[in-house]
């Protein structure tokens, strides 16, 4: 009898998007420097032949066939998407909300879809009033810029290797993770989409007691109207201190459920409780991560830099300081399709 081999890697996940980074970073502007240090690295085979199908070193994102378009072919930027989708809660609840394309009009129903009676002989059959409008859903792209020092990036040990992966990966997941849910978050036209809590339905948190915490939950229960399955978002330390207040049989399966309904944790969070029906959030995604790199470039070292820089702005030299920065862009759109579709509470615990 034949039987079939499958070669699996033991090294773990994102290893390749690190060593291609660190290949590049350590490249400088030689192509075939960063190859020749990809071949050191005799367990991904698919860092060279990405570096070798590069045409030039000229800067450009996944999707531009001169610069990187190569790690989309040799499984690199799906490496990096799984990556991100597994660091971040937008990634848990990707698979749960509405898939929609981006720039279609998608229909929602607006009204109540309900009806009917009992029909005696000879009565007519009653009509249900519902009705439907139509929504756009926007593109929008969200990035951040790591900066690394190329001593890091000279030292191939698995240390290394992670600090460049959870550095290029975590700051994005983060970043777009807080965006999602951060009810202060407001639609900018052609720029960024509201948080699906921005004009949600907001519970007072009453304390922190067992009564307290027990009716305030409740109360985040029945706020949100819509009849798909929950999904509650907080942070791991919130969980455990709801578990720990108000035991029984509510907390026993936490991290997994609360109230038999599915628990997200993440530090990710704000600091407060979310309660989402993730069928009612129509959620957009290119399905790809555009990664480009320089170490030459002049850059505001600030998370919320001048735009555009003016005559005082500090610019860092990264020749001048012997860094490597790599840039990382996703584009990705969300929109709360239903009122009463999600719920929020600010908690201090």
């Amino acid at each position: 009898m034949a039987y079939e081999t499958k070669t699996v890697s033991l090294l773990p996940a994102g290893t390749a998007l690190s060593r291609y980074c660190m290949a590049l970073g350590m490249g400088g502007e030689h192509l075939s420097d960063a190859v020749e240090i990809s071949r050191q690295w005799h367990t991904t085979p698919n860092v060279t032949a990405a570096l070798e199908a590069k045409s030039t070193i000229a800067a450009g994102t996944t999707t531009d066939a001169t610069w990187a378009a190569p790690i989309a072919s040799y499984g690199i930027a799906s490496e990096a998407l799984t990556l991100l989708r597994g660091a971040s809660i937008l990634g848990a609840l990707e698979p749960r909300m509405r898939r929609v394309p981006f720039r279609t009009k998608v229909p929602r129903e607006t009204g109540t879809g309900t009806g009917g009676a009992w029909i005696g002989q000879g009565l007519t059959t009653p009509m249900a009033k519902t009705a439907y409008d139509t929504v756009t859903q926007d593109v929008y792209k969200a990035g951040v810029i790591v900066a690394l020092s190329k001593e890091l990036l000279q030292l191939s040990d698995p240390a290394a290797e992670r600090a460049v992966r959870d550095t290029v990966v975590n700051g994005l997941a983060a970043y777009l993770d807080q965006q999602f849910l951060l009810p202060t978050v407001t639609l900018v036209a052609d720029l960024r989409p509201a948080a699906v809590t921005n004009g949600a339905t907001e519970v007072t948190s009453t304390g922190t007691s067992a009564a307290q915490i027990n009716a305030d939950l409740g109360a985040l229960l029945a706020a949100v109207t819509t009849p798909g399955q929950r999904t509650w978002i907080m942070r791991p330390g919130t969980a455990y201190r709801i578990a720990a207040t108000i035991g029984g049989t509510a907390a026993i399966d936490v991290p997994r459920t609360l109230f038999g309904i599915p628990l997200i944790l993440s530090a990710n969070s704000p600091a407060q409780i979310t309660l989402v029906d993730p069928g009612q959030i129509l959620y957009s995604d290119n399905d790809d991560v555009e990664l480009s790199r320089s170490g030459s470039a002049l850059l505001q070292m600030d998370s919320a830099p001048t735009d555009p820089p003016v005559a005082a702005t500090v610019m860092t030299s990264l020749f001048q300081l012997n860094l490597w920065a790599i840039r990382a862009i996703r584009w990705i759109a969300y929109l709360r399709a239903q009122a009463g579709s999600v719920a929020f509470m600010t908690v201090a615990y």
